[in-house]
């Protein structure tokens, strides 16, 4: 482990403004906190994807369902702010929780959050191969558009050359995402204003009303349950402006970045709610719901429409690979620094200050699994499972939080009004709202079909595996505890144990 790194020192109440020295370069403000957030949730590559399938379910509801859905996650970003501006750490969940739960709960979430990223850097790479497949098929290329072999010999290279730029430093990798989804965004909000004014070929085909925005609008309680449900897992990623809170110039970047993130990712699913309803019929949002956006692409602009909304989403989408990588990358850091994962992990680039050695084998690991699902097709039926089931894990992780912010926090609720607002109330309620969307999803996939099947899209599996992941982390936090018997484990949850291992390895 390197000098810097061991000489962190515990985190204390007499410098609220300042990060402490883990020997990670300082250089992140909030508008590049913003930038790596938003690229991770990439709200662009959902409005090109699950926009359109979210509408085919909701109806007209469609700009109500993303209103609801983002209340819960705010209540949520606001507990991480307060936990952030308490304690930066690159672990975020996996060092809050064990506080207030214990080192079995918060070992359980920092082995969800590792095992998700891993899994979407999979799923990421192949994404990206098949975007840019995409774009060479509009280009008149003559590919398959669909060859799964070349989508992930494309996402491989692009993914290692994502890998290399993290390593260079996560301000240059801030500026690369800046551009790459500063492009998307631009593409898509031109597609959306085009749609909602009705300036295109396609006109407009449904006036705006008011009643969208109505919370109670909807058909059936199970709609409007299930439309939050999808939509409230579209913001996921944005907790990554979190983990790089030890890169940043104070204590309270972190949070701004998280929540005026989610605030505009919010904003532009909004509008293109609008947007798309005010020009696609409920027909069309029926039969083109996974390619909305090229779709509308076409219909508005003519001609080379699909191509330009299939490079947006290529570049978002790298973009996402990039941000991905660097919370994972920092989530694995903080793990090797507890003794939970060797010491190597923790090591910083001599020059660049960045968790290499976690960046190159996370990302490895990942290209790995692609590569191996690929040739082994019921692999890549569990990593689309985990992608579509996500939202499993992520009420997990997330509700949990929530309330272990309430427990951490709780001898200090009634020193203020605030502190009761955003210690408790908003963290605890969104909390247990988002646990209770967790259970409406594993209730609704189960119940969906009658047996289980290896099948990416069968409910039954897309509860199984996601259960599979929380189970396996038990003996690995077993193996941990009892065999290797790192200070996270073995230390009083009070006791910092990031700094105690740097010291006995220092």
């Amino acid at each position: 482990m390197s000098a810097d790194t061991a000489r962190r020192p515990a985190p204390t109440a007499a410098s609220p403004d300042a990060t402490p020295d883990t020997g990670l370069a300082k250089s992140l403000g909030v508008r590049q906190g913003v930038v790596i957030a938003l690229a991770n949730m990439s709200p662009t590559v959902s409005i090109g994807l699950g926009l359109g399938l979210l509408g085919a379910i909701v109806g007209t509801g469609l700009p109500a369902t993303f209103l609801l859905a983002a209340l819960p996650i705010l209540g949520i970003a606001v507990g991480y702010a307060r936990l952030s501006a308490r304690e930066p750490n690159a672990g975020t969940t996996y060092i809050w929780a064990r506080r207030a739960l214990g080192p079995w709960v918060g070992f359980q979430l920092g082995w969800i959050g590792l095992a998700t990223s891993t899994l979407f850097l999979a799923y990421g790479a192949q994404l990206s191969g098949q975007f840019t497949l995409g774009v060479l098929h509009e280009l008149g290329a003559g590919v398959d558009p669909e060859s799964m072999k070349w989508a992930t010999a494309i996402g491989v290279v692009w993914t290692a050359a994502i890998a290399w730029t993290a390593v260079r430093g996560v301000e240059l990798a801030a500026r690369v995402q800046g551009i790459l989804f500063g492009f998307a965004v631009i593409v898509v909000t031109a597609v959306c204003v085009v749609a909602f004014f009705g300036l295109g070929d396609g006109g407009a085909t449904a006036d705006f009303s008011a009643s969208w925005f109505n919370p109670f609008g909807f058909d059936s309680t199970s709609i409007m349950a299930g439309g939050v449900l999808m939509a409230a897992y579209t913001f996921w990623g944005w907790e990554t402006a979190f983990s790089v809170s030890e890169e940043n110039v104070d204590r309270k970047v972190a949070g701004k970045a998280g929540l005026l993130s989610i605030a505009i990712a919010a904003g532009m699913f909004i509008f293109a709610s609008v947007a798309f309803q005010r020009s696609l019929s409920a027909d069309e949002f029926a039969e083109h719901g996974a390619n909305a956006l090229p779709y509308l692409t076409d219909k508005m602009f003519g001609g080379q429409g699909a191509l330009v909304a299939y490079l947006a989403m290529l570049l978002s989408t790298l973009a996402c690979l990039q941000s991905s990588v660097i919370g994972g990358a920092r989530l694995t850091m903080a793990m090797g620094r507890t003794g939970v994962l060797g010491e190597r992990w923790a090591r910083l680039h001599p020059k660049h200050r960045t968790p290499a050695f976690s960046t190159y084998v996370t990302v490895a690991a990942a290209l790995v699994i692609a590569v191996v699902g690929v040739a082994l097709g019921k692999l890549s039926d569990v990593i689309m499972a985990t992608v579509n089931a996500v939202g499993i894990l992520v009420s997990f992780s997330y509700g949990t939080v929530g309330l272990a912010c309430v427990i951490l926090f709780r001898h200090e609720l009634r020193a203020s009004v605030k502190n009761l607002v955003t210690m408790a109330i908003l963290p605890g309620i969104s909390g247990i709202a988002l646990l209770c969307l967790g259970g409406y999803m594993v209730y609704t996939n189960w119940t969906s079909v009658d047996s289980i099947a290896f099948d990416a899209n069968n409910g039954r599996f897309l509860v199984a595996v996601p259960v599979a992941i929380i189970v396996l982390g038990v003996p690995i936090a077993a193996w941990n505890r009892f065999v290797r018997k790192p200070g996270y484990f073995t230390l009083p949850r009070g006791v910092d144990p990031d700094t105690v291992h740097a010291a006995d390895h220092g």
